[in-house]
């Protein structure tokens, strides 16, 4: 099943957007999980920082794995846009790959295909849109976040919007210890990671 298409919120209201652009390898789900906690903390966002970094890995190793698939080439990238204005965070994932990212059928003994599904449980929305350029798509979610301070003047504010997925069974999911090792574990993993520039803001 896929996942819905739908445009990203696209607020104007005290925004602030973080962009940065990874080598299509293993490596890039760490890489953007720093950029993001970066990003996060220059924000004064720090609360969000779990959620934030499960749900960038997950939609980055998805952006990875489609690329593989569609474009071998060593020189292949995937990029990442974060936005925050009003009371929403929003994660965009882009990747070359056209084709609609997946919900996989699973059963509880499956111990992988629940990327999206995690991304789907932990967002208010989530859904894809094709890219504005013509070349491959956009993986976004949306999440709660604290209303966004002015940073110029004051335009209208973001208006409220309803989630475009709904919520499936969130059976795999419940488990906040089990969400809670799953990122201690990829936090582990980041810390031999060399050292880099943060997000470009």
């Amino acid at each position: 099943m896929n996942i819905p298409t739908a445009e990203a919120p696209q607020p104007t209201a005290n925004l602030r957007v973080g962009v940065r652009q990874f080598p299509a390898t293993t490596t890039a789900p760490a890489l953007a999980r720093r950029a993001a906690d970066q990003l996060l903390q220059s924000w004064g966002l720090a609360d969000l920082r779990g959620t934030t970094i499960l749900l960038v890995s997950e939609l980055l190793t998805n952006a990875v794995q489609a690329t593989a698939v569609l474009d071998p080439r060593p020189r292949a990238v995937v990029a990442m846009r974060i936005s925050w204005a009003a009371e929403s965070l929003v994660i965009e994932v882009w990747d070359r790959n056209p084709k609609p990212p997946r919900l996989q059928a699973l059963s509880p003994e499956d111990e992988g295909g629940r990327g999206l599904r995690i991304v789907e449980a932990l967002s208010l929305a989530a859904a894809y849109y094709p890219s504005p350029t013509g070349q491959g798509k956009v993986t976004w979610c949306q999440i709660a976040a604290p209303e966004a301070t002015p940073v110029d003047a004051p335009i209208a504010p973001l208006p409220r919007r309803q989630a475009t997925v709904a919520r499936t069974d969130s059976f795999y999911f419940g488990d906040l210890v089990v969400l809670r090792r799953v990122l201690d574990g990829l936090l582990a993993l980041d810390t031999r990671l060399p050292q880099g520039d943060a997000m470009r803001q």
